[in-house]
């Protein structure tokens, strides 16, 4: 099972129930990968909505890149798995830039809450071992998202 932490640094007007409906669905859809690499323990995703300044300086101190981006996301599973407790599992943290989602959405010709929840899968998808460093693992991610986010 996955437990979910959420926080709203911004203005922007958006609820936890959005993600909440979005992590129960990726649970259900993954839930025999989710279950494995958790050890059949409950794991704990935080989502933090910030804004450009934050990510930008998280991107620069952990990406050494000096701008802006869309979603960071930090996996824990490596670090904790192998812990002898049978407490729950620290399973990542997902930082989304509400404006560069905003950005984002008006290109992409839909609104923010779609964009952050199409972000939000996406940190997920990388919190739970999936990557897109060549275009086999990002076919495979892209296929697990379209999954979660129809």
């Amino acid at each position: 099972m996955l437990k979910f932490g959420f926080t709203n640094e911004t203005e922007e007007k958006v609820t936890k129930t959005l993600f909440k409906r979005r992590i129960e669905k990726f649970y259900e859809i993954l839930r025999s990968k989710i279950d494995k690499k958790l050890n059949n323990r409950n794991g704990l995703i935080d989502l933090v909505l910030i804004n450009d300044e934050t990510i930008k300086a998280m991107n620069g101190e952990y990406r050494r890149k000096n701008s802006p981006t869309d979603v960071i996301s930090f996996a824990y599973l490596e670090v904790t798995e192998h812990e002898s407790e049978k407490g729950d599992i620290i399973a990542g943290d997902i930082f989304i830039s509400v404006d560069t989602a905003k950005k984002q959405a008006k290109k992409k010709g839909h609104d923010l809450k779609r964009e952050i929840e199409i972000l939000f899968v996406h940190g997920l998808l990388h919190c739970f071992g999936f990557g897109h460093k060549t275009d086999k693992q990002e076919n495979e991610m892209e296929k697990w998202a379209k999954k979660v986010l129809t």
